[in-house]
């Protein structure tokens, strides 16, 4: 009896993606890191902000939409009542940061897990060897 192995055909975009989300601008500039702490840490929230479109669009090519739900609801909401509908200017400045937390929490979480979405989804269907 011979073992049968699974073999998955790899997604592009998902390539894509684990390239994008295994970026990590202080592996480039390993010195300029410990030297210039507050200027590595705007470069990483620039570049994530920058390639947060592109990480978007690779979500819908992916048919990944309840991520995309979860950025409306947690990243460009926050944004538009912060700058849309607060009339006071303190209150304004204080949820200017809040978008970016928001975002910097959204990537935190989509690294943790899109590795997982190569792993095979096993359903247990009458007359399937899963149990």
């Amino acid at each position: 009896m011979t073992k049968s192995k699974l073999v998955f055909k790899s997604s592009p975009y998902l390539k894509k993606l684990d390239r994008v989300m295994g970026f990590d601008p202080t592996s480039h500039a390993p010195s300029s890191s410990f030297l210039f702490l507050d200027s590595m840490a705007r470069a990483t929230i620039l570049i994530s902000i920058i390639a947060t479109p592109y990480i978007l669009w690779l979500l819908f090519k992916l048919k990944r939409f309840g991520w995309l739900f979860s950025f409306i609801l947690f990243v460009l909401v926050p944004f538009i009542i912060g700058f849309r509908f607060i009339e006071n200017e303190i209150l304004r400045v204080g949820l200017t940061y809040l978008p970016i937390l928001t975002l910097a929490v959204f990537h935190y979480l989509l690294q943790q897990t899109y590795p997982n979405w190569k792993d095979p989804i096993f359903i247990n269907k009458p007359g399937s060897d899963y149990k």
